[in-house]
């Protein structure tokens, strides 16, 4: 087992923030320029039958004079267009009445499912879970949380782990199903809903977690080293504040450094799942009006619960699916190991993925599907 010397949290990489320097010049060096509007087109995520048809014409043309290398390249492929907006809640919290974001699929009549995404994701990044379980017979819902996604952005919100689980408790309510609720979430999702199981036992019937942080993107004081906490206040107070944060945010959402992000920290362990459509997924609402102020919020906010004081509460079993890869919340190491929440709750089961990321349930869907399904079956049977 590797030590616990340093905590991981989060879906967006604050240590890589720290290791990167505690100066202001290597924080806008971490920030890549803008990108161009060249289209980037990746070989691996053409088609077989494209793929064959271009080594094909190669053939057919090789004892020609001409130059064959074109024959070789693939055409160009547009861009995807992803789907953003689906049904839409009115969350009304405190004085405020917000539009949220959330997709739906599956029987009416199927076992209601919930699904979180983590911190700067949205519901599009259960592209692959949402049609799989919808198909199993499951009624399945992913929801943006407010701030992200499709959602409403607003500027002067206190972005944190309690608001998001107030969300989510009273969308369940909304959603009027009188059946008990599996909620999955990935990372801060995950979180959420430990926290959504504890606080409404009578509506959870099971949590599924993928690779859940140990908190929101902020470190605690506390869990930090000594001598790392002038770099973090210089990081939460200044490179994140309201003078600097603006320039950091521009760099921050360039498509160059959130594809090298999830590539070169490994989050994606299968390189080939870095497609087009994930990183349009994640940039689209970057550019919505707010987005600029939920990201430093949140980014620089307070962290929240941690797993282990929510866990021994958590009446209802619990599933964690992790990768045994992931560089952000190691299942063995860190300040939050997932190997050790069973010591917190004795209805918790581990499924560790071998060669799987952060984001699992992203990156091996069927992986995840095929440890997930029969879980879930059982659960509820057992709730009759």
């Amino acid at each position: 087992m590797r030590s616990r010397k340093f905590p991981f949290y989060g879906t967006l990489p604050l240590v890589y923030l720290l290791l990167a320097g505690s100066t202001l010049n290597t924080a806008v060096a971490f920030a890549p320029k803008a990108p161009s509007i060249t289209t980037h087109h990746h070989i691996a995520s053409i088609s077989p039958s494209l793929r064959q048809l271009s080594v094909q014409q190669a053939i057919e043309t090789d004892t020609t004079e001409h130059d064959t290398s074109s024959a070789l390249q693939p055409p160009p492929r547009p861009t995807p267009k992803v789907q953003r907006h689906y049904e839409t809640f009115l969350w009304k919290h405190e004085q405020n009445n917000y539009k949220i974001n959330y997709r739906v699929e599956g029987p009416v009549a199927g076992p209601p499912i919930l699904l979180v995404h983590g911190f700067g994701a949205n519901v599009n990044h259960f592209r692959y879970n949402v049609p799989a379980l919808a198909t199993a017979g499951y009624r399945v819902y992913a929801v943006d949380l407010l701030g992200f996604g499709a959602s409403d952005k607003p500027k002067d919100e206190t972005y944190c782990i309690e608001l998001y689980v107030a969300l989510l408790r009273d969308f369940i309510q909304a959603m009027g199903s009188t059946k008990q609720w599996i909620v999955a979430g990935n990372s801060i999702g995950g979180l959420c809903c430990l926290s959504v199981a504890d606080q409404s036992p009578e509506q959870v019937a099971g949590v599924v977690l993928f690779n859940c942080s140990g908190g929101m993107t902020g470190f605690r004081y506390g869990d930090v080293p000594l001598v790392a906490r002038p770099i973090l206040y210089f990081v939460q107070k200044v490179i994140l504040g309201p003078q600097l944060g603006g320039r950091f945010f521009g760099g921050f959402k360039s498509r160059e450094n959130v594809e090298s992000i999830l590539r070169q920290q490994r989050v994606y362990v299968d390189q080939t799942k870095v497609d087009d459509e994930l990183l349009e997924i994640l940039l689209g609402p970057a550019d919505d009006d707010g987005a600029e102020q939920v990201f430093l919020k949140t980014f620089a906010g307070l962290p929240g619960p941690t797993p282990e004081s929510i866990l021994p509460t958590v009446q209802c079993p619990i599933l964690a699916v992790w990768g045994d890869s992931d560089p952000w919340t190691p299942v063995d190491s860190g300040m939050h190991p997932g190997n050790t929440f069973g010591n917190y709750n004795d209805k918790f089961t581990l499924e560790v993925v071998p060669g799987a990321g952060h984001c699992l349930h992203d990156e091996c869907p069927e992986m995840v599907h095929a440890k997930m399904l029969p879980w879930m079956e059982r659960v509820l049977a057992e709730q009759g």
